[in-house]
């Protein structure tokens, strides 16, 4: 009797377990509509409710309104509309200052190092010669000052004979100037117009390196700045000076710190997204394998949907975010565990720009919506 008694009990225990384990959900399956729409006027679907939530949102009236955001210092956010630029403080999605500003999709704004946002107008271009061209360029503070740079004479590279369309050579330092290469060769400009120096050529083992020769300019997590040429790399400190100059044979053959890889999980390894496998890799930096990969579905692969390299991007805990091509926004931990999807399904073509502001707010432009997404507290 006692041994059928202990058998019913251990059999109750083994049932009690198997109904607890039945009810454990995915956390993405815990999910809240949002009062914010798709480009269908259908509510846009977030994943993981129990732990995020909706902080702050923006809509604009006009459905065909898009915003660009930049990254900006002490957790500002700029969004960058048809016709403004405003910048968000992320925490509590007031807007802490705007101005005027035409969206221009010639030219791509620059954000400097230190937060700094620079405008090239490209409405405003002179074409002096087929190699210099002369526009004013528009600074924007972090704290929202603005300042005109006036007939800045930018030495370009066009893409068409007719101009139209060119490349030009431009960094933000650390200490807000803005480096430019020019007719009269390669500035640093102060914020006030000003400029700092001026460098025609880089000294070079026995020769030099003509400035106009440079192919890409930007800065390094250093505060170096980097002027790449078509066999050399040079380094300049923020005065002008020549730190190094290395061909890249030189560069490929150093070792390559783990600081140094800018797509990091923060825990010794680094992503990898691939647009036509519709997947994302994290492998780890020493061995190079393979730490886990994540997967679109069969069903969205299936429906067109496709990943974004656009809007990927990490925090500074290994989180990972990246977009899709229907507006939605997928973020992973470093172990590959899904944290939030916000799920858009626009009708339409509709590439995201996430900005990572840290792991707890998250915040998102999709079609005419900007959106905060913030990690609830426990």
């Amino acid at each position: 009797m006692k041994k059928g008694i202990a058998t019913l009990g251990l059999l109750s225990l083994i049932m009690i377990f198997t109904m607890g384990a039945a009810v454990v959900k995915d956390p993405l399956d815990v999910t809240r509509k949002l009062s914010v729409k798709n480009d269908q006027s259908h509510n846009i679907i977030l994943k993981n409710a129990a732990e995020y939530e909706m902080k702050w949102s923006f809509t604009d009236k006009s459905p065909y309104q898009m915003y660009s955001l930049y990254k900006g210092p002490n957790g500002l956010v700029y969004a960058q509309s048809f016709e403004e630029i405003f910048a968000i403080n992320a925490a509590t999605g007031k807007v802490v200052w705007r101005h005027p500003s035409d969206w221009q999709s010639e030219l791509t704004p620059l954000l400097g190092a230190d937060g700094t946002y620079y405008k090239v107008s490209y409405d405003d271009v002179e074409r002096l010669s087929p190699k210099v061209y002369q526009t004013d360029v528009t600074r924007l503070a972090s704290s929202g000052e603005v300042t005109t740079f006036h007939d800045v004479k930018l030495r370009v590279v066009s893409r068409f004979e007719d101009g139209s369309l060119f490349d030009l050579f431009q960094a933000g330092d650390h200490k807000g100037n803005y480096i430019v290469l020019t007719d009269e060769g390669l500035k640093s400009i102060q914020k006030d117009g000003s400029t700092n120096w001026c460098l025609t050529t880089i000294p070079f083992k026995n020769g030099v390196l003509d400035v106009n020769d440079i192919e890409q300019l930007y800065t390094d997590s250093k505060g170096n700045i980097i002027a790449d040429f078509e066999k050399v790399e040079a380094t300049l400190d923020l005065s002008g000076n020549t730190l190094r100059v290395a061909d890249y044979n030189q560069i490929q053959n150093e070792p390559v710190s783990y600081s140094d890889i800018i797509d990091k999980d923060e825990h010794g390894g680094y992503y990898i997204l691939d647009e036509d496998e519709g997947s994302i890799t994290d492998k780890d930096f020493k061995t190079r394998k393979q730490k886990w990969k994540y997967s679109l579905s069969t069903y969205e692969k299936a429906a067109g949907i496709g990943l974004f390299t656009g809007s990927f991007t990490t925090d500074s805990k290994g989180n990972v975010y990246f977009g899709a091509n229907n507006g939605n926004v997928y973020s992973l931990d470093y172990n590959g565990k899904p944290r939030f999807t916000l799920s858009v399904s626009s009708s339409q073509l509709s590439y995201p720009d996430i900005i990572a502001v840290n792991d707890n707010f998250t915040v998102i432009s999709v079609n005419n919506n900007i959106i905060c997404l913030q990690k609830k507290s426990k």
